[in-house]
């Protein structure tokens, strides 16, 4: 059975038709949902990889999380190759996303991850691949040859896919059509109303996240972009 025949069986009875086409042009941009980055940046291109990366609590992930509740408004079904098995699903419903319409693969190591993120991209038919390696150990990441990433970006480069790469180091240079470095991010925290929580949880109700556009394919007038960030989750570290 193909890997497209397969993805269908999964999804097919949740979602109708997931591999309709997406009736957008290649070459394209889309909304990450945060409009201040849309404004500077132009959005995310199609066809390409997107590249966002920085050390932790710098808003990686809940950029990510913008990025796929957005896609999924859109009716897009999407997919998240998660590296560390990290994803929390009522992160993401609060966020925005529709979990009807994401297909999460939980990875436990390299190999598997970039296995996984492979044959999607291969496979076709999603709006957004999200390739979260943000776990994985730097140099294990800068081990991966550029030839991996040149072939990811060849397999969607005619297509309407969005290859969303998520780490704490910059791995696919060249390749990435839009690669932001996040560098800062102010977090609001709700005040502790009650006791029901443990103590070392917090309720994160927004932030506000800088980054640098370290590559862009199209004109931007900054590099340097701010933007706000909100989040309506709960957990004991949480990552951002």
């Amino acid at each position: 059975m193909s890997l497209r025949a397969q993805l269908e069986t999964v999804l097919g009875g949740r979602i109708s038709t997931p591999f309709t086409d997406l009736d957008k042009r290649v070459r394209e941009t889309v909304s990450t949902g945060i409009t201040a980055f849309d404004a500077k940046t132009g959005g995310l291109p199609r066809g390409a990889i997107t590249e966002i990366f920085g050390l932790p609590s710098t808003g990686k992930t809940s950029m990510l999380l913008s990025i796929l509740a957005a896609a999924t408004a859109r009716e897009e079904v999407c997919a998240l190759v998660d590296s560390g098995d990290a994803f929390s699903p009522e992160s993401g419903d609060a966020a925005g996303i529709d979990l009807q319409r994401l297909l999460w693969v939980r990875c436990h190591n390299l190999d598997h991850t970039l296995k996984a993120a492979d044959l999607l991209l291969q496979g076709g038919g999603f709006g957004v691949v999200a390739l979260d390696v943000t776990d994985v150990p730097a140099e294990k990441l800068q081990s991966v040859p550029l030839a991996t990433w040149f072939r990811f970006q060849r397999s969607i480069e005619k297509t309407p896919t969005i290859l969303t790469i998520i780490s704490q180091e910059a791995v696919a240079k060249t390749c990435t059509a839009l690669a932001v470095k996040m560098a800062d991010c102010e977090f609001r925290i709700a005040e502790r109303k009650t006791h029901a929580l443990p103590s070392h949880s917090v309720l994160l109700t927004g932030a506000a996240a800088t980054g640098t556009v370290i590559r862009s394919r199209q004109p931007i007038e900054s590099q340097y972009v701010r933007f706000h960030l909100y989040s309506s989750f709960s957990r004991p570290g949480a990552r951002s």
